[in-house]
């Protein structure tokens, strides 16, 4: 489940600039997220996290990560059914991502 920038590159026909943009909004967002998403959790309004872990998977998808998409699927789903059975592989999903992305600016 490592994330790729194949469709990125697809959709920016080239243009690296574009390409760049994209990953600072997601290198911008995500942390953000994951930020609301854990104090959803803190509060245990497992709908309100559920919704932003639908936002996020957004960009996991993004990332061509489709192992990844599935289980923040299932992650999602279980959320509005109040299980936190996911929390660590999403954890571990989206800072796979973060380290990525930090890692593609260097």
């Amino acid at each position: 489940m490592e994330p790729t920038f194949s469709y990125l590159d697809n959709l920016s026909g080239e243009n690296r600039e574009f390409k760049m943009r994209i990953i600072k909004i997601i290198l911008t967002e995500l942390p953000k997220e994951l930020e609301l998403y854990h104090f959803a959790l803190s509060l245990k309004n497992h709908f309100w996290a559920s919704e932003i872990v639908h936002r996020i998977n957004q960009k996991i998808s993004f990332l061509q990560m489709n192992e990844a998409v599935n289980l923040v699927d299932i992650h999602e789903v279980q959320l509005r059914a109040g299980s936190t059975t996911y929390v660590d592989a999403f954890n571990e999903i989206v800072n796979t991502i973060l380290e990525f992305l930090e890692n593609s600016q260097k």
